[in-house]
């Protein structure tokens, strides 16, 4: 980032509200992709609370970007994510849950930055494998992810039964 962006702990007295918008950019988003997915502003709230409860239950945290003292997008991430199935890979695990930059930040490297310190993040915790799921038809998300060394890893397919 340049010298007028920096990226930083989420604080909730001073990022909540910021972040929150940053939720339901997202939230629409996605739901521009997949049009089932709750509106924004009715899910921002419950939504927050529960990453922040899944992070403190998975060693994570939020961080947040900045420029001019605005918080322009955030990622967040859980340091220790233990398998839960019997038949996949044992190892602990990573997880990028959110990453979002706000439209009219995006192609400016925040991305990128976001999710180089979440590696860095979770590095120094000790985790071998990051992780990060992506909907399908959010191709430029995919694009970021792989340009930063991820690659398909596991694809969920669903049927909308009537």
């Amino acid at each position: 980032m340049d010298a007028r962006g920096m990226i930083r702990d989420y604080d909730p007295a001073q990022h909540r509200d910021q972040v929150k918008s940053c939720v339901v950019e997202l939230q629409e988003f996605e739901r521009g992709l997949e049009p089932s997915l709750p509106k924004g502003k009715d899910m921002a709230d419950a939504y927050l609370t529960f990453l922040l409860d899944r992070c403190s239950k998975a060693a994570g945290r939020v961080l947040v970007a900045e420029v001019d003292r605005s918080v322009v997008g955030f990622v967040a991430v859980f340091a220790r994510v233990a398998p839960e199935e019997p038949d996949e890979d044992q190892t602990p695990y990573a997880y990028i849950s959110d990453l979002v930059v706000l439209p009219r930040y995006r192609r400016r490297g925040i991305g990128r930055a976001l999710l180089e310190h979440a590696e860095a993040l979770v590095g120094r915790s000790g985790a071998r494998i990051l992780r990060v799921g992506v909907l399908a038809k959010n191709e430029p998300a995919a694009k970021l992810y792989r340009a930063a060394g991820f690659s398909d890893y596991q694809l969920h397919l669903v049927k909308r039964l009537r």
